[in-house]
């Protein structure tokens, strides 16, 4: 099988979780225990407290700070009673909430963020400058975002059914990896979606949709062989792909949206309109993973048809 993805080792031996005790980051919690027992995971459980930037007397600053800290430890220690026997370690540190993420990742080498993502006012544009949005754009390993639309009784203990969405831009595409490995892991069943946009969707022509699908089929690496389940290999065309990434999501009652994120590119509307709005949207955890940027056009001219599989399918949506 020809073999584009380039191996990585899918590790998630410690997990990262960033709280501020709001609803959204106590689901963004209750949905990676699971995923912690699963890969025996120990979970760092971390919370910032961050300068109230208010001007007060030394005595009084004191006195909340004092204060504050008291009650982030009493909450922690509701957190410890929550995640149970899964290994765990509660982390409280003072400062801007990415430095402390930041030194916490690299002193215990973590494999993996976990984070939630609130309601607010504009809900397209409510992650923008967030901690959630700054931690997805930063973080050098995969972050687990839970969305607003994410019900903590969604989170269960098995991943049936696994979405992986691509661009075909990126040069690598270490998130199909974790897909395949979570897909292994959990006997799941495996989508690859590219949406294709055009402002008047057409019929879909399956001559000239053949170099997207021969893309998809390159993706795969050896070790998909070792999945219970074929995974599918689905091209579509759409006016708008996120909207159509989110529909396909619903349809097949996706446990996981699994994306890759460039952060070579220049922080605009790419990966707003293709990670963001979907993190905001999603009625599952979007699972991101940093990867290299660059088009794989050259890729699309010299591939054989005849790599083709015959599980391949191509709509068309409005």
């Amino acid at each position: 099988m020809a073999q584009h993805t380039i191996p990585i080792e899918v590790r998630l031996k410690n997990i990262l979780v960033a709280t501020d005790f709001s609803p959204a980051s106590l689901t963004a919690l209750t949905c990676v225990l699971p995923l912690a027992r699963q890969f025996n995971s120990t979970i760092h459980i971390l919370h910032v407290i961050q300068p109230h930037g208010i001007d007060l007397k030394p005595a009084e600053d004191s006195t909340m700070c004092q204060q504050a800290h008291m009650e982030a430890q009493h909450q922690l220690e509701q957190l410890d009673t929550l995640v149970g026997s899964v290994p765990h370690q509660t982390w409280l540190r003072k400062g801007k909430v990415w430095e402390a993420v930041e030194d916490v990742l690299q002193s215990e080498h973590i494999d993996l963020i976990v984070v939630g993502a609130s309601v607010k006012s504009e809900l397209k544009k409510f992650f923008l400058g967030s901690v959630a949005e700054t931690i997805v754009r930063e973080a050098p390993c995969p972050v687990l975002a839970v969305g607003p639309h994410v019900s903590s009784v969604a989170c269960g203990p098995s991943l049936a059914q696994l979405l992986y969405a691509t661009n075909l831009w990126e040069e690598s595409h270490h998130g199909l990896e974790y897909a395949i490995q979570l897909a292994i892991q959990y006997r799941s069943r495996l989508l690859l979606l590219h949406v294709v946009e055009q402002e008047e969707p057409k019929r879909s022509d399956h001559e000239w949709l053949s170099d997207y699908r021969r893309l998809l089929q390159h993706l795969l690496p050896e070790r998909a062989d070792d999945l219970s389940v074929e995974p599918v290999l689905r091209v579509e065309v759409a006016k708008n792909s996120t909207a159509r990434i989110l529909q396909v999501a619903d349809e097949i009652g996706a446990d996981l949206i699994v994306m890759d994120v460039c952060p070579e590119e220049p922080w605009a509307t790419h990966l707003q309109d293709k990670v963001f709005e979907i993190i905001s949207s999603a009625k599952c955890p979007v699972l991101t993973v940093r990867t290299k940027n660059e088009r794989a056009s050259s890729l699309v001219e010299t591939e054989d048809a005849s790599e083709v599989d015959n599980t391949d399918e191509a709509t068309t949506s409005s």
